[in-house]
């Protein structure tokens, strides 16, 4: 009976830490993080409707300041596909749609930032798809976008300067540093679906 007991709360144990684990992004409790399906679904329904397959793979990325991802999609001739872009705080998300050789099919960007887009390919073909957050994301998550990324940079570097001639620079402590890098993070999904022959 002992020995049951002690499986069952290392079961349950390991399964809290597990879910945890998962959760890397934002929610609306402060200290309170939850997992990109979460995202995935809320992007779904405010963007998406019933009448669009889910292509069933997972887009997602931890991004911050000027950082971007890439993905890999195929896209089949004869269907219609809603591309729907999201992050964890509500702010919106660029996505850029190229052939293999980088011609640009489509950005988001063109149509400022437009949460979701309804494409038609002729013929099916593999695409890259390019996700990274414009400025405003970028600043509402509390990360510099990249001008003002770059000017801190010089800011750090003029301190290393100062402290290598001798002067006395107050440097920032690597636990609020981190902190920071944490808090600026967001979790940016895309969720793609179908309509067959349409």
């Amino acid at each position: 009976m002992m020995k049951s007991g002690t499986v069952a709360i290392l079961i349950v144990g390991g399964l809290l830490i597990c879910n945890t684990g998962y959760s890397q992004c934002k929610s609306s409790e402060p200290d309170i993080r939850r997992p990109f399906y979460d995202v995935e679904v809320e992007c779904a329904k405010t963007n998406s409707e019933p009448s669009f397959i889910s292509d069933a793979q997972d887009y997602r990325a931890l991004l911050s300041g000027n950082e971007g991802a890439v993905f890999m999609a195929t896209f089949f001739s004869g269907n219609k596909y809603r591309i729907c872009a999201c992050t964890d705080i509500g702010a919106p998300l660029s996505f850029t749609v190229a052939d293999h050789q980088g011609n640009v099919l489509f950005t988001n960007k063109d149509y400022e930032n437009a949460p979701y887009w309804d494409l038609d390919f002729p013929v099916t073909i593999d695409c890259k798809i390019t996700i990274s957050l414009p400025p405003e994301t970028a600043k509402a998550s509390g990360g510099a976008p990249a001008e003002e990324a770059a000017e801190s940079s010089k800011e750090e570097q003029s301190a290393e300067e100062a402290a290598e001639g001798g002067e006395e620079v107050a440097e920032e402590a690597p636990a609020e540093r981190s902190k920071f890098v944490e808090n600026t993070k967001v979790c940016a999904v895309l969720v793609i679906g179908y309509k067959q022959g349409e």
